[in-house]
């Protein structure tokens, strides 16, 4: 169910990121992926299915999810492969707790679900986030993508949940790879895609363009 009342964000993503339409259709948006490799790469027909294939269905487990934004991002690194990941959004609706806590105690319950991954609190432009790394097994249904048979793919999937300053939700941001050989290259990337990302208009905008809840309420009442 989408939530109506989750406040706004702004974006700003580097280059490479390509932000994704969700109401497409999936068959013209894996279309224009081997469209852009095209311009890319001269990796045969089959590799560059691969790809597209392998970000529809990252996509779509994000949209089951419930993502408010997906990006896809292709990189051609210095050996002149492509690799590919998938940026994605979600607000969700959540209970805090103790002001200023959330990172540490997201950051627990993590590491407690998931003990064979990667978890820290890292301090980013957006703020304190409970930050996890994992490598995780995904079903490929190769028969709805006119592949022949199923199979799994492994990714490596970071999650960063930042506790929203003024509004009871959590901004769950998201990665998912299949290239994680390029895991260096990735994490300069997505923290610049993070970096990228605010509770806050543009400062260009009016003073009265900010929600309310961000207003100079005392400047207002006393002039």
């Amino acid at each position: 169910m989408t939530d109506t009342t989750a406040p706004s964000l702004w974006l700003s993503l580097p280059e490479g990121f390509t932000d994704i339409d969700l109401a497409e259709d999936p068959g013209d948006r894996m279309c224009r992926i081997v469209d852009g490799l095209d311009a890319l790469t001269d990796a045969g027909p089959e590799q560059k299915l691969g790809i597209a294939v392998s970000a529809e269905l990252a996509l779509q487990a994000q949209l089951r999810e419930g993502a408010v934004h997906i990006s896809n991002c292709l990189v051609q690194t210095e050996e002149g492969a492509i690799v590919q990941g998938v940026f994605s959004l979600f607000l969700r609706e959540q209970e805090q707790g103790a002001p200023g806590g959330y990172p540490q105690r997201a950051a627990r319950e993590l590491a407690a679900a998931w003990p064979d991954a990667d978890v820290a609190v890292l301090d980013f432009p957006l703020g304190r986030a409970a930050v996890t790394v994992r490598d995780l097994s995904v079903p490929v249904p190769g028969t709805a993508y006119g592949l022949p048979g199923s199979g799994v793919a492994r990714v490596r999937q970071l999650e960063a949940l930042f506790a929203h300053p003024w509004s009871p939700h959590v901004l769950a941001v998201v990665f998912t790879t299949q290239h994680p050989d390029y895991w260096d290259g990735w994490s300069v990337l997505v923290g610049a895609a993070i970096g990228g990302i605010s509770f806050h208009p543009p400062r260009d905008d009016t003073r009265d363009a900010l929600p309310p809840e961000r207003q100079d309420n005392i400047r207002k009442a006393f002039g």
